[in-house]
């Protein structure tokens, strides 16, 4: 039997393999490329909703934060005002990479008595002055997937929820010296308070030294907190406070505020651990501001590009740079200044201080300005020579008060006045 020579089939079927393999790549590239742009279109699209959710945070965080200012209870109005403050901040921030305005309507800020209360409109909440809490909710609907929609995926939506209130904010630490309730009960802004000097450097009048932490520290304690910071850590109102005893040395570290340093505070002014002096050390006294009321409206003009330094004991009719005292210019002011004569102090029943009792109650807190430097030694005439003052610029928790940083919220103890901040 002849055999039938068929040459070509082998080749034949070869290609029709190759077509088949060809076939199988092709399918496996388009599933391939599907994943791929699911992949792709995951991480772009979730990368956008990502930062519109951030976007919207901040309309939700500015909405709350302006509408919780208005919330101080001292108006029947508050929740229109705090409203419109709170719509008009959301709205000022844009969405979708800032390309498109936020929208915040009337219902979307609501308010609370208490952080976990029910929120309601303004127009549904019975007692205004009771509201402490504002919240903001904000949303974009109808975000449009740039990849994944290939995959079935429909629009987005995107939400951002923010809650604030008014919370004590920080204030400048204090130094270790009280006024007395008395003098500033009825005192407008701007009094000067009388301190009279003693022979063995304590205080009596208007104006005390005060140990935050009785009865231990004495002299030591309380001047290491002139020359440094102040105590930070303020006590409660109710808390008992003292007097430090016998501190003649503190006029020392009083005075390194204004610039001026005899031993044992710093004989070398600017080394590291030095007592940091005020931006100034412009004083006043009777001699240099004859009215004694308000020399804070003029305190700004000495702290300008260079600084005034403190202008000497024949300007000022006091006794200060004596015994090796070291006085800065006003160069080495600019140079290594710092806010240091704006300062909170306790306020005090100084009847009680004055009968005998060596500690007293913390009844509030108060900022004063400290106006010039002490004399070297007590006794005498003239100006300074057996008194001192200090400016009492109002309540420490008075919003508008100079001693704090009211746009940075405080801790537990702070005793600043009330700035909005986030609680939730």
């Amino acid at each position: 039997m002849r055999s039938i020579n068929t040459p070509n089939l082998g080749k034949r079927r070869q290609n029709l393999n190759i077509r088949k393999q060809q076939g199988v790549v092709a399918i496996m590239m388009v599933l391939s490329l599907a994943a791929l742009i699911g992949f792709v279109g995951l991480a772009l699209d979730l990368g956008k909703l990502f930062v519109t959710k951030s976007e919207l945070q901040n309309s939700a965080d500015a909405c709350a934060l302006a509408a919780a200012r208005e919330l101080t209870g001292a108006s029947t109005n508050q929740l229109t005002l705090a409203e419109a403050a709170g719509i008009a901040a959301g709205i000022s921030n844009n969405v979708q990479f800032q390309n498109n305005p936020v929208t915040v309507n009337a219902d979307d800020v609501t308010f609370s008595d208490t952080l976990n209360g029910a929120y309601l409109t303004k127009d549904a909440v019975a007692n205004a002055l009771t509201m402490r809490f504002a919240r903001c909710t904000v949303q974009r609907t109808g975000i449009v997937n740039w990849f994944m929609q290939v995959l079935g995926a429909g629009d987005q939506q995107v939400n951002a929820t923010a809650v604030a209130s008014l919370v004590p904010g920080q204030t400048t630490c204090a130094v270790p010296a009280g006024v007395c309730q008395a003098d500033v009960a009825a005192a407008a802004p701007g009094t000067w308070l009388q301190g009279v000097l003693g022979p063995k450097g304590d205080l009596t009048g208007g104006f005390k030294w005060i140990d935050y932490s009785p009865p231990g520290g004495g002299a030591s304690e309380l001047s290491d907190l002139l020359t440094g910071t102040g105590a930070c850590n303020l006590p409660a109102v109710g808390s008992i406070v003292g007097q430090g005893g016998v501190i003649s040395s503190l006029s020392k570290a009083w005075n390194s505020r204004f610039g001026i340093y005899r031993n044992p505070v710093e004989d070398s002014p600017g080394q590291p651990g030095f007592a940091v002096p005020d931006k100034t050390g412009f004083a006043y006294t009777e001699v240099t501001w004859p009215s004694k009321f308000n020399a804070f409206s003029d305190f700004a003009t000495h702290r300008g590009s260079p600084p005034a330094a403190y202008q000497g004991d024949g300007v000022t009719g006091l006794k200060a740079q004596v015994g090796g005292a070291i006085t800065v210019d006003r160069t080495f002011l600019q140079q290594h200044g710092a806010d240091r004569r704006l300062a909170t102090v306790a306020v005090v029943d100084c009847d009680v201080l004055d009968a005998g009792g060596p500690t007293a109650p913390v009844l509030s807190w108060a900022c004063i300005l400290m106006l010039h430097p002490i004399n070297s030694n007590s006794g005498g005439s003239g100006t300074g020579a057996d008194r001192m003052y200090v400016e009492y610029l109002g309540q420490s928790n008075d919003p508008l008060s100079p001693c704090a940083s009211s746009g940075t919220v405080g801790g537990p103890g702070s005793v600043g006045p009330l700035v909005p901040a986030l609680v939730q």
